[in-house]
């Protein structure tokens, strides 16, 4: 029944049943196909499904059922009148706008619809092109009163609204906000620090890939793993997953900038006896992953033989010092738990630049620890005193920590090699009279007058007071040097940028001056040629006055007879400078005669003018043809010649 209630043709004359709705309360919601002759349609849409396909860029399709019950007319119970559904497009900003609205609705619906679309206020809206005389029609007129054909083309105005903007819906801008993310390229700068060396790397990466796969990329570059990769400068809510994409995590666009470190301490399986080891490495035989983690993470040569002999915290003949201090830094650890000391993970050279050879205000004392497995006091001071939270937040804020351990005799001999090259045959000699007995030990150094000075030499047989005394009591001293050297260095700075400036400001006013001597010769020589080629013009000018001077002696016709039987007009002519001049002319001869003679005697007519006593006039302006007679020049007029 609610079916063919709505169906095209139907009269709704089935009964409703007991306890149904009356039919009236069903609107009529079905659209008529859009119209594929319709002159508004050219390739837009050519049935029902088309147009409600709003698959056009610049094209936006609404069918909107009817919805006003404001008046029992515009009901079709019953056989009541059916409301006509309306096809509108609507032209705003080069993009077309279609609509199907019931002839029961107000033409204020059609603003309303067309403000979801646009965000334009229906009250700014001014639509054009109903099919009607009136110039402005009311919000609350009914479509059905408008008499409006199936098909109605409309144009939008916006008079009140300066540069207005079509508005996206939230989610379609959230949706292009994203792709437009993903298809960026960010340029990533990474400052990548192992073993006091910098390197810079600008690695430009899709917005697409994820932090997991950036993270391999650099581990192609440095061979540093991802697991041992310390990264600062990601977006918190990326830190901890690598499986977000660099356009979702909030990177700065274009260019994002992050610091890459290589951890200092890496977990180490807890150390088992051989016999466990080998019936643990026979069990996972089988497992390759296993396997691939045991390859990676452990080296069975340093399985112990003896059960109680722990493994030294640096190997013997050690060839490289970067691996040593990563061995140290494992074992160490392993040794006396996470609470210890950072060492720093580089050579002593290294070291010694990162905590001596910078800025006064940056510089820090640099610790070294002496250990031997050797000595008693090794184990309780590493793991009661040196270890406890206090000597470790003092020396992290206050020192750079370098360690070394002298149990092989290689090893010794290779710091004290290192300790003569940066510390002088003095402290070398007394490295080498040390024992085990008085070991461990821990050398603070400082920088004093551009050497290395070994400050205080702490034996590991002080107390923990005793220790963190003598540690404040060095880095009070330290400070003090400090603060001496940073005065220094800020009017050494000072005196330097004093020096450039003046060097800056002379060079400035040498390119002044030699550029105001470049600009006077260049001026000089514009002069010059300005000169040059005025002289040139003038000489032009008075051949060429000279040439038509000459063509006009020749023109004029000879001076007639003071007695001549002919009518004569005689002429006076008085020149700029005072000078008078009497010439005869036949009264027949027409004015250029007298045009000619003034030429010829340097009055030109372009500079000169001739002007009659009474009445005043310019005869230079007259018609050249004309007899002096009937100028009435004749029998004689005097003629004043005026610079123009």
């Amino acid at each position: 029944r609610a079916v063919n209630s709505v169906m095209p043709g139907s009269d709704g004359g089935i009964s409703p049943m007991a306890g149904d709705p009356p039919v009236s309360q069903f609107e009529d919601v079905s659209p008529p196909p859009y119209s594929a002759s319709s002159p508004d349609n050219d390739n837009n849409v050519a049935d029902t499904r088309n147009f409600f396909d709003a698959s056009s860029a610049s094209e936006c399709y609404v069918a909107v059922p009817s919805t006003s019950n404001s008046s029992p007319k515009r009901r079709h119970a019953g056989g009541g009148p059916r409301p006509r559904i309306l096809n509108f497009k609507v032209e705003y900003r080069d993009q077309n706008f279609y609509f199907s609205v019931g002839d029961n609705e107000q033409i204020g619906k059609v603003k309303e619809l067309l403000s979801q679309k646009i965000g334009v206020p229906p009250d700014k809206q001014c639509l054009r092109g109903w099919s009607t005389r009136k110039a402005r029609v009311e919000d609350d007129k009914i479509l059905r009163e408008l008499h409006l054909p199936k098909e109605n083309t409309l144009f939008l105005l916006t008079p009140d609204i300066q540069n207005p903007t079509l508005v996206k819906p939230t989610c379609e801008i959230e949706m292009e906000n994203l792709t437009e993310a993903l298809n960026r390229t960010y340029a990533l700068e990474i400052k990548f620090t192992e073993n006091g060396a910098i390197q810079q790397y600008k690695l430009n990466m899709p917005g697409s890939k994820t932090i997991g796969e950036v993270k391999n990329d650099v581990y192609a570059l440095t061979n540093l793993p991802a697991r041992h990769q310390i990264w600062t400068g990601w977006p918190e809510s990326a830190k901890n997953d690598d499986t977000m994409t660099i356009g979702c995590c909030g990177l700065n666009y274009p260019i994002h900038s992050l610091e890459l470190t290589k951890a200092n301490i890496t977990a180490r399986p807890k150390r088992i006896p051989p016999s466990e080891a080998v019936a643990e490495i026979e069990i996972s035989d089988d497992d390759d992953e296993m396997n691939s983690i045991d390859d990676d993470m452990f080296d069975h040569e340093d399985i112990p033989s003896n059960r109680g002999r722990p493994t030294p915290l640096m190997p013997e003949s050690v060839n490289d010092e970067v691996e040593a201090l990563e061995h140290f830094t494992k074992e160490f650890r392993e040794r006396y738990g996470e609470t210890h000391p950072v060492f720093y993970v580089g050579s002593l050279e290294n070291a010694i630049k990162e905590a001596l050879n910078g800025k006064a205000k940056d510089r820090k004392l640099l610790a070294v620890y002496l250990h031997h497995d050797g000595s008693i006091l090794s184990n309780v001071f590493c793991s009661q005193i040196l270890c406890s939270e206090s000597v470790v937040n003092y020396l992290s804020s206050n020192f750079i920590t370098w360690a070394w351990d002298m149990t092989h005799e290689t090893n010794c001999a290779r710091l004290i090699t290192m300790a003569t090259r940066h510390f002088g045959n003095v402290v070398a000699g007394q490295m080498r009279c040390l024992k085990s007995e008085q070991l461990p030990m821990l050398l603070v150094i400082s920088r004093a007058r551009a050497t290395n000075e070994v400050i205080d030499m702490i034996p590991g047989s002080l107390s923990l007071d005793e220790l963190m005394t003598r540690l404040i009591h060095d880095s009070e001293s330290f400070q003090q040097q400090q603060r001496i050297d940073i005065q220094e260095e800020e009017e050494r700075e000072a005196r330097e940028t004093i020096r450039r400036e003046q060097e800056e400001a002379f060079k400035e006013s040498l390119a002044a001056d030699r550029k105001k001597v470049e600009e006077q010769k260049l001026q000089q020589e514009m002069e010059i040629k300005k000169q040059e080629e005025e002289e040139r013009q003038r000489r032009e000018e008075e051949e060429r006055k000279m040439a038509i001077q000459q063509s006009a002696a020749l023109q004029i016709p000879d001076e007639p007879e003071e007695n001549s039987e002919e009518p004569v007009a005689r002429l006076r002519f008085r020149t700029p400078t005072g000078e008078v001049k009497l010439r005869r002319f036949r009264a027949t001869e027409p004015l250029r005669n007298v045009l000619f003679y003034l030429t010829s005697e340097g009055f030109h007519i372009e500079d000169y003018k001739i002007l009659t006593t009474f009445p005043r006039r310019d005869i230079s302006q007259l018609d050249a043809m004309e007899t002096l007679q009937d100028l009435r020049l004749y029998p004689q007029e005097t003629l004043i010649l005026e610079e123009k």
